[in-house]
């Protein structure tokens, strides 16, 4: 069972690192919360909660996770492009010009098969 995470981002921000849970663990573990289940054309498993907060897992296991979606007073998305860490804190993946930062992708977070 992972630990609590820093929460403030939605539910996939609530619980911690999930590395070392098998697929079938995390896959119980997020249809708890709630999450809806869907396979990509890529084989990406996509988790989306209620709040529109989101896990993807990849193929190899890699775990993406993806902040609630929260909105300026003038309607535009204020953290489109964003990621959270295995924690469930906010990455900052994009400069202040708005460029992507390298490396800033990968949390090494993985789940097994």
């Amino acid at each position: 069972m992972p630990s609590q995470g820093v929460g403030g981002n939605g539910t996939a921000s609530e619980f911690g690192d999930l590395t070392g849970m098998t697929r079938q663990e995390v896959d119980d573990f997020l249809r708890g919360f709630g999450a809806k289940v869907k396979t990509t054309q890529g084989n990406y498993i996509e988790y989306s909660f209620a709040d529109k907060s989101q896990i993807h897992i990849r193929p190899d296991g890699e775990v993406v996770r993806i902040p609630a979606p929260k909105y300026s007073k003038d309607g535009r998305r204020i953290n489109k492009g964003l990621r959270l860490d295995k924690d469930g804190s906010l990455l900052q993946t994009r400069d202040r010009l708005g460029n992507p930062m390298p490396h800033t992708h990968n949390t090494e977070e993985k789940v097994s098969d």
